[in-house]
């Protein structure tokens, strides 16, 4: 995965169109493109209901917010005070659940996210897709206070446990061969993203970067930093994390069976 080409930063992009109406660019950023009904829409429904307290409260956000989502399924769950930024890109399978305080964002003409049936999004957790696509496989579980941000694509398979305050990077690493300029203004280098396969689990802590795929079945270690690729079955932690032995082997050689 390889795409080193700069790019700015799509939230700068968008604040500095001086000639756009500001209901406009607020559209843009919080619904996806300018349109006054749905703005409307969007407004009125988390308005109203992003803090609604108790088991009404789930059930009218169950019942409502799929009219600003790109697509809902049957039963999904939202807690309270969820930010949904470009929800006519968002797409939400049957039987999810996302916690409280959690934020999905998917922002730019490309930006989406796709989360499938049975995924669980635990609170405080940052789902980020900036003109980029984020998607998350089912029975997956996403731990409390982890932050899923993008520039150019995050997959995440299916049955994958990502343990709290894990981070992954996929893109977004700011260039800064220029020293005419300042760094924040030389927008971002990305390495392709990053892909976690199927039955992965990734412990707390853990930060993955740019351009890693972890393979199936593989386990990262809590406090790992992983900056390279990982075959299949892998047992890795370290910063950075190196291969220690693999689901059917130990460390020393022998066999788990």
């Amino acid at each position: 995965m390889s795409d080193e080409k700069p790019f700015e930063q799509q939230m700068q992009q968008q604040l500095k169109a001086g000639n756009e109406p500001a209901w406009r660019r607020y559209a843009l950023l919080t619904i996806g493109k300018p349109l006054p009904g749905a703005l409307l829409r969007y407004e009125l429904i988390t308005g109203l209901l992003c803090n609604f307290p108790g088991m009404l409260g789930y059930w009218l956000r169950q019942k409502l917010y799929r009219y600003i989502l790109g697509s809902s399924g049957k039963s999904f769950i939202i807690g309270r005070n969820v930010t949904i930024r470009g929800g006519m890109k968002i797409e939400i399978g049957s039987h999810v659940s996302i916690d409280d305080n959690v934020v999905i964002d998917a922002r730019g003409e490309k930006g989406s996210i796709k989360i499938a049936s049975g995924t669980l999004i635990s609170r405080n957790t940052i789902l980020r897709a900036r003109n980029a696509s984020i998607t998350v496989g089912e029975g997956s579980d996403i731990g409390a206070n982890c932050i899923l941000a993008t520039d150019s694509r995050l997959e995440v398979g299916k049955d994958v446990l990502i343990a709290a305050y894990s981070y992954l990077c996929a893109g977004g690493n700011h260039a800064y061969d220029r020293i005419d300029i300042p760094i924040i203004r030389q927008g971002f280098v990305s390495k392709g993203g990053v892909v976690v396969e199927d039955d992965v689990w990734i412990g707390s802590h853990t930060m993955i970067m740019d351009g890693v795929r972890i393979g199936k079945g593989s386990i990262i270690g809590t406090h790992s930093m992983v900056n390279k690729d990982l075959p299949e079955g892998s047992i890795a932690f370290g910063q950075p994390a190196t291969r220690q032995g693999s689901r059917t082997t130990y460390p020393d050689g022998k066999n788990n069976d």
